[in-house]
């Protein structure tokens, strides 16, 4: 009897997979016994050949210009090659692929669009013809895995999956290796002070979101604020005081403009009697937020704990991997029908401190059944615990924090809703009318899974903008016993002058949200899962495409806010006033289309051919723009990008040649990735590609314990420089417990697998100590303490 093989996306998922199925035999590149081989990819294993390959140089040249273009391989012509330093893992794959022992194949890779695609693209390259099935889970713990393997899908279950995953390549691939040179010949130049060419990078995704960001800066230069004025009052009745806001009942969103009209209302109600005409009261109910998807966790995450969106999706990818929480990468806040017999034991799995007395109370009241939590869902549901018990202390202090408000998030589900008892009151004097409103929480519900401080952030319900703070102030005021009829005294009656403000810069969590809506924030959360679809991007690629506007110089982050830099603002208003046909580049709504066309892809609605054939007759168009205006008005080059990055802290750091390796082999400008995956390709010149992720240049700290090469330096972290082909091995600047590593602590774990012995470290009741960082496994680059022996 032949084996099966099945081939995981990354070694630890296959470790999972091996332990699932009691696989114990470890070798070079793959786990065996008498019944599985587990082997692995690291991401992409093959890339999509460059441009030149598909070019005659000796008649159209080595440089870049605009008669080179378009280059537009037909769909089969397309050609890709073997990752450098990938040539080994890949061989073994193809090895057992085509191995007599091997009866049958199951692809493990993640149950996505770009999982399906760095599986398929080795499967072809085999020319392998044995049956093919589809593991499809959503976490990894054992009996998920198991389940899985009974369950397994037919390949052409995943054919339309396979399919978009190609075109999404191939599009981003024409869009990206074209339009960046065509940009690039046209509008860059030398940049003398960073000693390399300034490209102009476009991106099917990354232009648009770019232009969203320009067009609110935009918004804010030309806006002018308007004064207006509130009118208020303080009324008495025998049984207390109450405030109230004057109105107009025609137009009650309308704004006293004039100071004037402002002042005569204050002055003809001032001390006259006033007479309750109007009292409401009724009891509402406030439902639990909806499950976490990833946008909604990241915007969740960044509002509470100031997390970027790149680290929300590494932390929830870690998570993962350590079985804590299902798959991560989802865009549905929802869960099957076939879960919920399964949800008690999810709901058992958290029952530990600080969750007990909440999971016991939840137990008692039932699975949640209704339509905000089980529903249609798409290919993965909402993210929840798994049905593992997780060592809670065993997580680093910022899984944890990720790991709480998931929990939370599901522990609120169970709950009923929160009920209030809601006021409104009209009080009129001298005929102008003031409102009232008052709002008293009758049961906490869901709310008492939360603390009262997360609640007032607003961190688990529909975010208010700031401007809304007073409306909110006036909605929850304490009212005495009041009705209708009642006669009241006017104590106090002035006006407050305000004025309109601008609108605000994007937060990463807001620009998630306009990006998700191809370019509308949409608030509501139903809402926003009917509209789901039609985005800039993917869930999992949106974190990466921001990272690339801040590395390719278009955009940098000041705290919170993001803002253009004049590179980036010069190249919207660029194709905005002088390249009509190239505005489908910053259209929201256009790109949008693009994805929903992807998705029909997938679903088999749409061929890969016509989806292809709109993508270059867009860039056919476009080079053709570009030509005219190369004609008429010859080269034109656009602003430098900055010499510095900005990140939160407001800090400046040099964007080098280590920060441009370790941001690319996390998923920033490159497709191979195990953190952020399916990111377009963007093209950079040759020589810039030199200058910024040659390995060379920079000092090797030591030997990576993952595949072997070298560990360098990068502005966030030490990370292998062998990222080009798929080792994710990191060790983040993160401190821990207070104290960042230095580059001689590196190089002495990476050497003796210990740090020299640091002084400093703060535990959480802020004590110091002292200790050696080890590995807890190499890697994985995870570490632990080893403390001095007395």
């Amino acid at each position: 009897m032949g084996k099966t093989l099945i081939v995981a996306e990354k070694p630890s998922q296959a470790r999972e997979y091996a332990t699932a199925l009691g696989v114990r035999g470890k070798e070079d590149g793959y786990l065996e016994n008498e019944l599985y081989v587990i082997t692995w990819c690291y991401g992409h294993l093959l890339e999509l050949e460059r441009p030149e390959a598909y070019m005659d140089l000796d008649q159209v040249g080595k440089r870049w210009s605009l008669n080179r273009l378009p280059v537009l391989p037909h769909l089969n012509s397309f050609r890709r090659v073997v990752k450098s330093g990938a040539i080994k893992q890949y061989q073994v794959i193809q090895r057992w692929l085509k191995s007599t022992d091997i009866e049958e194949v199951i692809c493990g890779t993640d149950a996505d669009r770009e999982g399906q695609l760095l599986f398929q693209e080795v499967w072809d390259a085999s020319k392998c013809s044995k049956p093919l099935s589809r593991l499809w889970i959503s976490s990894l713990t054992t009996a998920a895995i198991r389940e899985g393997l009974k369950r397994l899908r037919p390949a052409e279950a995943v054919a339309g999956l396979a399919a978009a995953g190609h075109g999404r390549a191939f599009a981003d691939w024409d869009f990206g290796m074209n339009l960046t040179e065509g940009f690039t010949a046209l509008f860059g130049s030398f940049d003398a002070v960073r000693k390399k060419p300034n490209v102009i990078s476009i991106g099917r995704v990354q232009t648009p979101t770019l232009a969203l960001i320009v067009e609110r800066e935009w918004e804010i230069e030309r806006f002018v604020a308007q004064p207006f004025f509130e009118v208020r009052a303080e009324f008495a009745t025998t049984q207390g005081d109450y405030p109230g806001k004057w109105f107009d009942p025609s137009e009650e969103s309308k704004r006293i403009t004039s100071r004037q009209v402002a002042e005569d209302i204050v002055e003809k109600t001032q001390g006259k009697p006033g007479k309750i005409t109007k009292m409401e009261q009724k009891d509402v109910q406030e439902p639990a937020p909806l499950l976490f998807d990833l946008t909604s966790l990241t915007i969740a995450a960044s509002k509470k704990h100031g997390f970027s969106a790149e680290k929300v999706l590494q932390l929830a990818q870690s998570l993962y991997e350590k079985k804590a929480i299902t798959y991560p990468r989802t865009d549905c806040a929802y869960l099957s029908e076939d879960l919920v017999p399964k949800l008690p034991e999810h709901l058992k799995a958290v029952r530990q401190d600080p969750y007990t007395t909440l999971v016991d109370e939840a137990g008692l009241l039932g699975v949640p059944k209704g339509k905000r939590v089980i529903n249609t869902i798409t290919a993965h549901h909402a993210i929840i615990p798994t049905t593992e018990k997780v060592a809670i202390e065993r997580l680093n202090f910022e899984e944890q924090k990720l790991y709480d408000m998931i929990v939370r998030r599901f522990l609120a589900v169970w709950f009923p809703p929160a009920r209030y008892h809601q006021t409104e009151v009209v009080t009129e004097v001298e005929g102008e009318p003031f409102r009232t409103k008052g709002k008293v929480l009758l049961s906490p519900g869901w709310k008492k899974v939360y603390g009262p401080d997360e609640l007032d952030e607003g961190v688990v319900r529909k975010t208010k903008k700031k401007d809304d703070r007073e409306q909110t102030e006036d909605e929850n005021a304490t009212l005495p016993p009041l009705s209708k009829g009642e006669d009241v005294r006017t104590k106090r009656v002035f006006s407050e002058e305000k004025t309109t403000k601008p609108p605000k810069r994007f937060t990463q969590g807001d620009l998630l949200k306009a990006m998700e809506g191809a370019g509308k924030q949409i608030d509501d959360e139903v809402l926003r899962q009917q509209l789901k679809g039609k985005g800039l991007g993917t869930v999992a690629t949106r974190p990466a495409i921001m990272e690339n506007l801040m590395d390719r110089g278009y955009i940098i982050q000041e705290q919170k806010s993001l803002k253009p830099t004049q590179k980036g603002s010069e190249l919207i208003r660029l194709i905005k006033e002088r390249l009509p046909h190239a505005q489908l580049l910053v259209s929201a709504e256009m790109t949008g289309q693009m994805e929903f066309n992807l998705s029909k892809v997938e679903k088999g609605e749409l061929t890969i051919e016509q989806y292809m054939a709109d993508v270059e007759e867009a860039i056919g168009r476009i080079i053709e723009e570009l030509r005219s205006f190369e004609q008429k008005h010859g080269k034109k080059p656009l602003a430098l990008a900055p010499s510095g990055k900005v990140q939160g802290t407001g800090k400046v750091t040099k964007a080098g040649a280590e920060g441009k390796a370790i941001a690319k082999r996390k998923g920033v400008g490159t497709k191979t990735t195990n953190n952020n995956k399916s990111v377009e390709t963007e093209r950079e010149t040759s020589d810039e590609i030199q200058a910024t992720a040659s390995e060379g240049q920079v000092e090797g700290l030591g030997t990576c314990p993952k595949c072997g090469g070298q560990v360098i330096e990068g502005v966030k972290g030490f990370g292998c420089a062998s990222w080009r082909a798929g080792c994710n091995f990191v060790l983040w600047k993160t401190p821990i417990c207070g104290k960042v590593l230095t580059p001689n602590q590196i190089k002495s774990l990476l050497k003796k697998g210990k740090t020299p012995l640091i002084k400093g470290f703060k535990s959480k009741s802020g004590k110091s100590f002292s200790a050696y960082l080890i590995w807890e496994d190499s890697s994985e680059a995870k570490l632990k303490f080893e403390f001095e022996q007395l």
